[in-house]
C-alpha cells in the first residue's frame, strides 16, 4: 500500500496550475490526483481520483472555490482542503473556514510552503499564511473572550483548541501542555464529536468566531 499523499489541484490559471502540479509530481512524498481549471465537477473528480488533500483556488469560472469546498465537505468530510488564493479579506477567509477549509494560504508565498502545508494538514495542523493567522487572532473571541456557549467543551479542550487556532501542530501542543501526542489526538477527537465538525478550522470557527 502506497504511503504517498494524494493531492488534487484546482486552479484556473493554467501556468500556475502547472507549477503547482510540477511541485507535487517532483516530490517523492506525494502523488498528483488530478489538476483542474474549475471546481464544477469536484464531487465527481473526488470520487474518481480519491485525493486526500485538495489545493483550492477561490476565484474560478462557474463556481467559487468556497462553494466547491462546501459541497465537497458535505459528502467527503475527511478530505482536507487548503485554500490557495490572492484574497486576504475577512469575508472570504471566514466563509472558507465555515465551508470547511482546513488551511488558507496566500499565493504570493504559498509556493515555498506548499509541501510543508500539505504534510502539516495531514498531521492535524491548519496551515495558514502568517498575515491570515494574525487576522484570526485579532478577533475578540480568538483573544480569549469566549462565547457563553462553549458546547460543553472542558477547560483543557478549550486550551488545546486555542493552541491549534494559533497554528501549532499536535506535536507542539503536546510539548506546550506536557502531554503525549496521542493524548492530544484523543482530546481533538472528543472536540470534533462535541462540535459535530471534521477539522480544526471548523472547530475554531464554531467556538471562537461564529458567535462574535
Amino acid at each position: 500500500m502506497s504511503n504517498l499523499i494524494k493531492v488534487a489541484i484546482y486552479e484556473d490559471n493554467a501556468g500556475l496550475r502547472e507549477i503547482l502540479a510540477s511541485i507535487i509530481r517532483e516530490s517523492e512524498d506525494f502523488e498528483l490526483a488530478g489538476e483542474f481549471g474549475h471546481c464544477l465537477d469536484v464531487i465527481r473528480n473526488t470520487e474518481a481520483f480519491n485525493p486526500e488533500v485538495i489545493i483550492m483556488d477561490i476565484d474560478m469560472p462557474g463556481r467559487t472555490g468556497i462553494e466547491g469546498v462546501k459541497e465537497l465537505k458535505s459528502i467527503y468530510p475527511d478530505v482536507e482542503v487548503i485554500m490557495n488564493t490572492v484574497f486576504d479579506d475577512d469575508d472570504r477567509i471566514f466563509n472558507a473556514i465555515k465551508a470547511g477549509a482546513t488551511g488558507y494560504l496566500l499565493k504570493k508565498n504559498s509556493l515555498a510552503t506548499l509541501l510543508s502545508a500539505i504534510k502539516d494538514v495531514k498531521n492535524g495542523g491548519a496551515p495558514t499564511s502568517p498575515s491570515i493567522a494574525r487576522r484570526v487572532l485579532q478577533l475578540p473571541l480568538a483573544k480569549g473572550k469566549e462565547s457563553e456557549a462553549t458546547y460543553n467543551l472542558s477547560e483543557r479542550e478549550i486550551v488545546i483548541l486555542k493552541y491549534l487556532s494559533k497554528g501549532l501542530s499536535y506535536k507542539m501542543v503536546a510539548a506546550e501542555m506536557i502531554i503525549s501526542i496521542d493524548t492530544v489526538r484523543s482530546y481533538v477527537k472528543r472536540i470534533y464529536e462535541k462540535l459535530h465538525v471534521h477539522s480544526v478550522t471548523e472547530a475554531v470557527h464554531k467556538v471562537f468566531i461564529e458567535k462574535k
